[in-house]
C-alpha cells in the first residue's frame, strides 16, 4: 500500500509535502508534532489497543492537525441493516472463501466490525486521547463511518 500511495504522490509532484512512514501504530516512529493530518483507512478495528494508536497519533500531530478515520459500521437503518448482517456474515465469507481459497480471512471480517465499539463510544475513546471537534459520520446507510477530529 505505501508503494501504491508513494507512486501517487509522487505522480502529483507532491513529495516535498507529503511523506509516507512505516510503523506501529502504537509507537509511529517520527517525533512530537511531526505531522499536519493524519488518516486510517478501514484499520484501526485491527489493532489491539485503539485508544493507545490514538493517543500516539496525538503525540504526532501538530496542535490543531486533523486526524480522519474510514472504519466499517453496522446501518441503523431498519431494514438495511438486517440485509446488510445478511450479506456481509452470509454471503461475503463464502464468496470470499471461494475467491481467495483461504477459509478465515472473510469470517474474521464480519467478526471484527461486531466488536469494534460502536461510533458514539468510539467518538468518546477519540475524544478522551487529546482530540476535540469529534465527529462520527455515517456514509453509505452507516456501512462505512468518517470519524474526524482536531488535536487539542
Amino acid at each position: 500500500m505505501l508503494a501504491v500511495g508513494l507512486a501517487k504522490v509522487r505522480a502529483q509532484s507532491l513529495s516535498r509535502r507529503i511523506a509516507l512512514v512505516r510503523g506501529d501504530a502504537t509507537t509511529i516512529p517520527v517525533r512530537d508534532g511531526w505531522a499536519d493530518a493524519a488518516t486510517i483507512g478501514f484499520g484501526i478495528r485491527n489493532v489491539n489497543r485503539p485508544e493507545v494508536a490514538l493517543r500516539d497519533i496525538a503525540r504526532v500531530l501538530k496542535p490543531g492537525g486533523r486526524l480522519a478515520i474510514l472504519e466499517l459500521g453496522e446501518p441503523v437503518i431498519p431494514g438495511v441493516r438486517q440485509v446488510y448482517n445478511w450479506y456481509f456474515r452470509t454471503v461475503l465469507p463464502r464468496f470470499g472463501r471461494l475467491v481467495s481459497h483461504h477459509d478465515s480471512a472473510y469470517s474474521y471480517l464480519p467478526a471484527s466490525v461486531g466488536n469494534f465499539p460502536r461510533p458514539a463510544d468510539f467518538a468518546a475513546i477519540i475524544s478522551s486521547q487529546g482530540f476535540r471537534d469529534v465527529r462520527a459520520v455515517p456514509l453509505t446507510f452507516g456501512i462505512v463511518y468518517l470519524y474526524v477530529a482536531t488535536r487539542a
